[in-house]
């Protein structure tokens, strides 16, 4: 068991299937019913597994056949503690998210800016520019790092689409920018960024063919629950974005904002974990539930989480900031909701999260 004392993550994944979270006074504990085969019979008492304060925990994340009782998700309402379910291989199946503090009037004005064209064409060429941007600066970095990558070609073309970007005026223009723009990073990050034991040749996704793809697609699972869950603390509708368009069971808002992140923190975390060989071959196998597709292994998901938050808690500079000041990446993701928030509330400019040095 794990000392309480050392608890120190806002967030907490429980991945250990049979794994039930419950309400021991007024904390949580984790005990483990150790039911293999989720069938019982049950043993008379449970081995604990953790005690949680919740004073320090911000989001509980229940992965796979892991439980949680009626007292436990109560007391979590109570302390303001959001709950996310995800199945066995990391696809977000719902959110619970404790009662805020509502404004009509924000949602009212997203709803009104995603009605009116042109401010959804702003608002959508500003998230894929900086995707854009983003994107050129982790090349400019591999290529600062590797001298023999030689990815300037892709950066000038990143430039010219950034540069043709601020011309198009409507959606699907936006969308074609974005899509040859992806194409020539992935292309370029598959040429010279991975140099580990985990080969890359460029993205794919439903299923990840690949270990480099299942941790990408992992990754972003993640970050657009993290941020869907920000939205709908802030009273926005994770639902309704303005480059992503609507559409059942899917935070197209928190993918809208995610274009900012993706490069930057999603593809250097996979980047710098697979060319330290912190993942390798072996600690993947095929995904039973998308033939053709891989996933990482079970005992294997402590290890993503650990240094999934050590991501999120390491500074990400943004460009312009203060030298030597920059956030960490999880207080950067916040502040683009709240700017985002003061453009729809308070018709401030929204300014995107661009990558500093």
């Amino acid at each position: 068991m794990q000392d309480p004392t050392e608890f120190t993550e806002s967030a907490l994944y429980v991945t250990q299937p049979g794994a039930v979270v419950r309400q021991q006074g007024e904390g949580l504990i984790i005990t483990l019913d150790d039911d293999p085969d989720g069938k019982g019979p049950l043993p008379e008492t449970q081995p604990l597994l953790l005690r949680v304060p919740p004073h320090r925990l911000e989001i509980l994340i229940l992965m796979g056949r892991v439980h949680i009782t009626r007292d436990a998700t109560l007391l979590c309402l109570k302390e303001g503690i959001g709950v996310t379910w995800l199945n066995g291989n990391g696809r977000l199946l719902g959110r619970l998210v404790p009662e805020q503090s509502r404004c009509a009037n924000v949602r009212l004005r997203q709803y009104a800016s995603y009605a009116n064209p042109a401010e959804r064409a702003e608002l959508a060429r500003m998230f894929v520019g900086a995707k854009l941007v983003n994107a050129a600066a982790v090349l400019e970095n591999i290529d600062a790092n590797y001298p023999d990558s030689n990815l300037k070609v892709a950066c000038d073309g990143l430039r010219d689409r950034i540069a043709v970007l601020k011309r198009a005026p409507t959606l699907p223009e936006i969308l074609g920018h974005e899509g040859q723009g992806a194409r020539l990073y992935f292309d370029a990050l598959a040429q010279a960024g991975f140099r580990g034991l985990l080969t890359f040749e460029g993205r794919r996704q439903h299923p990840a063919p690949d270990p480099v793809n299942a941790l990408l697609s992992f990754g972003y699972v993640l970050l657009a629950n993290r941020i869907a869950g920000l939205l709908e603390a802030r009273g926005l509708e994770p639902a309704i974005g303005f480059f992503h368009d609507p559409r059942d069971g899917r935070p197209s808002l928190a993918l809208d904002l995610m274009e900012e992140f993706r490069h930057p923190l999603v593809d250097r975390f996979v980047l710098q974990a697979a060319n330290r060989r912190q993942f390798r071959p072996e600690h993947f196998e095929p995904d039973p539930e998308r033939p053709g597709g891989v996933r990482l292994r079970a005992w294997m998901l402590r290890q993503f989480f650990g240094l999934w938050q050590k991501a999120l808690a390491s500074p990400l500079p943004e460009a312009g900031g203060v030298a030597g000041a920059a956030s960490d990446a999880a207080v950067a993701i916040q502040r683009q909701v709240e700017r985002l928030t003061a453009h729809l509330r308070r018709n401030e400019s929204y300014r995107p999260f661009l990558l500093g040095k």
